[in-house]
């Protein structure tokens, strides 16, 4: 190919490259840092969906508990919360704040939600199996060694 071919090719792959939406050229990150300090702890990529889990055992029911967020814009959107026993501090039906949906389904009450939250501050005991997923990863977060952290939607080019 001679030099203006590759050059034409390049442009138009350049061009393609920067047509595209700003959400597809950077996939949404969760930055995980310590709290109060605020020291950075790590920054882990998420799926083009945006799309999170927390798992923990309620201290309470001592049952597991799973909340689902996606990354909205810049923000964390809870968009349910998943249980297998009611108890102090777990939702009773669809007069939730922000609820959308209240459903038992193969044994477990699920509370959908569209609940902005911004950034969690999420305390760690290792005894409620904090846990985050991610895709295909999941990180026990008390490996962190952190008794409080602060997770937020961040860009990790910025």
């Amino acid at each position: 190919m001679s030099i203006r071919g590759t050059t034409c090719v390049l442009g138009v792959a350049l061009a393609a490259i920067l047509s595209l939406p700003a959400a597809v050229l950077s996939a949404p990150s969760l930055c995980l840092s310590s709290h109060p300090a605020n020291d950075l702890l790590g920054t882990y990529p998420l799926g083009s969906d945006g799309l999170f889990e927390l798992g923990f055992i309620h201290s309470v029911s001592r049952t597991p508990v799973i909340d689902a967020y996606r990354i909205d814009g810049k923000g964390i959107v809870q968009t349910s919360e998943i249980f297998l026993a009611h108890g102090a501090g777990l939702p009773s039906g669809i007069d939730e704040l922000n609820a959308t949906g209240w459903r038992h389904e193969n044994g477990q009450f699920i509370l959908d939600l569209d609940r902005p939250i911004g950034t969690m501050i999420v305390r760690i005991q290792p005894e409620y199996k904090n846990t985050l997923h991610i895709a295909d990863q999941s990180i026990t977060l008390a490996s962190l060694g952190q008794p409080a952290l602060r997770i937020q939607a961040c860009d990790p080019s910025e």
